[in-house]
Formats: structure tokens, sequence, C-alpha cells
């Protein structure tokens, strides 16, 4: 009701402002009609004019006071009606907002409708729910961990060889490496003969690829986006990349032999296995749960410790025998491979790279652009022997 009164005293403020005005116009109107008469009557004794010429002027001097006295209050009632109208569409704009609460004062059993306070708006305590408009304002900071990312990649491990197509060729001494053997010679007889077989391996390059389409208005808005693509492409070539050639490895390896039950005693019996065949284990990849059942071994003696070759540095990588257990997400739960690294290479002949274009189908017409990564590659087994693997 407060802005009821506001208006009420505007409204008498308004209106007393046109009846001075009003007053103002007749005080003056009033006088120029007595200073008209006074001319009559001056005129009408010095021309002798007739009576009925005089009381034409002054009818004439009458009708115009009546005209503006007219207007005036045309003006006076015009302005009135203005002002009862903004009263109006404030009650009304003051009733459709506060309907709910009229409604429930119009159903309270004293049948008091339309109880309900009128009031366009309390002043009270800001808060952002009902005095702001919009939205509050945000702020932006980069987050450097949003994925997760395996380590150690397969490229990190094995050396890279370019090649310029896309078949590659190489030479490998089979197992075992031919027929006859080297023996003494007794004086005049014959010495040994001996023969070795050999197998080319034609290894085909295949492309590892994959690609993503996104919007250039989600390229523009988002600034972290275009690198956070590139590195989840790299991530997810190389996991991908990691699964094909651990998968490999497997499928040609010699499968592990020991009758331990402990996981670090196996590990030692699969490098024992592997240097009977005359390799040189320089690395044991396993899965996390292998690498922790080493740390936890815990033998009949009833204190925590593990075969005297195993070793923890002050960055707490693990050794057996000097060779490292390094663990790995993606290799298969409960196996380990004992390899010798060296025997193995990654073949490139494009090398690993992310490329964008607008051009792919109809983006330019729809505004995206394509993102791909790819590199044509494959793994090569020198000796496929060089590698054991067997269960944890």
């Amino acid at each position: 009701m407060e802005d009821l009164k506001k208006f009420e005293a505007a409204l008498e403020s308004k209106m007393a402002e046109q009846r001075a005005e009003v007053a103002s116009l007749t005080e003056k109107a009033q006088k120029n009609f007595d200073n008209k008469v006074e001319s009559i009557n001056e005129t009408l004794l010095k021309t002798n004019k007739s009576l009925e010429e005089a009381r034409s002027e002054v009818l004439e001097a009458k009708a115009a006071f009546g005209k503006i006295s007219a207007g005036a209050e045309r003006k006076v009632a015009s302005s009135y009606a203005e002002h009862i109208m903004d009263i109006k569409n404030a009650i009304g704009a003051s009733i459709e907002k506060g309907w709910d609460d009229i409604k429930v004062a119009s159903r309270n059993k004293n049948g008091n409708g339309f109880a309900a306070d009128l009031d366009l708006k309390a002043v009270q305590v800001m808060t952002t729910g009902t005095n702001l408009t919009g939205s509050v304002y945000m702020s932006y900071t980069d987050n450097m961990n949003m994925r997760s990312y395996v380590n150690p990649h397969l490229r990190s491990i094995f050396n890279i060889l370019p090649v310029a197509t896309g078949s590659v060729s190489f030479p490998r001494g089979n197992t075992p490496v031919g027929e006859g053997s080297f023996g003494k010679q007794t004086e005049g007889s014959g010495k040994t003969q001996v023969d070795y077989d050999v197998t080319v391996v034609n290894t085909a390059l295949s492309f590892i690829a994959g690609y993503v389409k996104v919007s250039r208005q989600m390229i523009d808005d988002l600034p972290f986006l275009q690198s956070y693509l590139q590195n989840s492409l790299i991530e997810d070539f190389q996991r991908a990349e990691d699964t094909y050639y651990l998968n490999a490895i497997a499928s040609a390896a010699t499968a592990g032999s020991t009758s331990a039950t402990v996981t670090a005693e196996k590990f030692i019996d699969y490098i024992a296995q592997l240097g009977g065949a005359n390799w040189n284990a320089n690395l044991i990849l396993t899965t996390f749960a292998g690498w922790a059942n080493v740390l936890k071994t815990l033998p009949s003696g009833g204190s925590y410790s593990v075969p005297g070759g195993l070793t923890i540095d002050n960055n707490g990588n693990v050794r057996i025998m000097g060779i490292p257990v390094v663990p790995h997400s993606l290799v298969t739960a409960s196996k380990a491979y004992v390899i010798d690294t060296s025997k193995y290479s990654i073949a490139q002949q494009s090398g690993l790279t992310v490329r964008s274009t607008e051009t792919d189908q109809d983006d330019f017409i729809k505004n995206l652009l394509t993102f791909r990564c790819e590199a044509r590659c494959e793994l090569l087994q020198f000796q496929p022997s060089a590698a054991i693997y067997g269960a944890i």
C-alpha cells in the first residue's frame, strides 16, 4: 500500500501545479477582458459608435476569454485522467504479482478476500537469488589433469626404425639354427659338416588411426580444447598400439615354466628360463597386482622379506636381479612378460602425427573441424623367443 500512497502524493502535487497554472491564465484573461471593455467604452465615446457595435465587441472579447478558460480546464482534466491511468496500471501489476497470496486470503473462513499486501517489493537484504538478474561471474582456471595416461608406452621401450615403404623384410635365424655339429677330427678323417637355416620375414605395416569431429564454435569457445584433443588422440593411439604389440609378443613368446607359487619366485624362474635360451632379460613387464605381489611377498620366516635378488631404490623402482619390474595397466590380468627388449623394434613408415582439416566431407558447410591421429607402423620381432610370457 505504500506505493499507492506515493502515487496519491505525486497526484496531489501535480494537480496543485495545474491549478496554479489555470489560476494564472484566468487572471491574465480577466485582466485582458477588463482592459478590452474599458477600451471599447473609450472608443465608443470618441467615435460615437452605436450600442449594437459596442455590444458585438464585448461579446467577442468574452468569447475569447471563454476559450482560454475551457482550454485550461481540458488540460487539467487530461492530466488528471493520465495520472488515474498510472494508478490503475500500478494496482493491476501489484495484483498480478501477488495473485497467489490474494487467492489464499480470499478462501479464508472469515471471507476476507483480497486481504493480501499489495506492496510491489519490500526492502530486504540483497541476495543473488532475489536481486540478481542473469548469472554470477565465473572464474576460469586450467586443468592439467583432465585424464589419466598410461606409462610407460611401448614406444618408449622399443627402438623405432624409420622405413621408406609400407612393407618390411628382414632375415631371422631358425631355431634350431640348422643341422650337423662341430666335432673333433681324427687324423686322416673328414671334418663334420653343418648347415644353417634362415627365414626372411615379410611384415606389412598398417595404419593405426582414429579421428574426432568438433564444431568450430566449440573450439573457439573452449580455449583448452584443441590441445586436449591432440593429447588425447596421441594417448589413445598409443594405448591401441600397446595392446596390439603386447598381444603379438604373447602369441609368439615362449610360455613361462615354473613350479613356484610366490610371484617373486616365478619371476626369478622366468629370468632363468630366458637365460637358458641364451637371451638376456632386461625388463619384467607385469600388472600392478603382480608388482604389488612382489613387494608383499612373505616367506615362512615370519618377517617381510623377498628373495635376495630384489632391491628397491630411493625412487621406488623395484628390481629383481637388477632387472626392473615395471607395472603396466594394459598387461593381461595375472600375466607377466620377461623380455630382452633389444630383440624388438617398431618399424614406422609415417611418423605419429595429429592433423586437422575443415575440408572433410561437408565440414566447410557445417563449420566443423576434423582432427586425425595416425601412424603407419608395425612391431618387428627379430627373435620372438626372446620373451617369456607367464602367469604371476
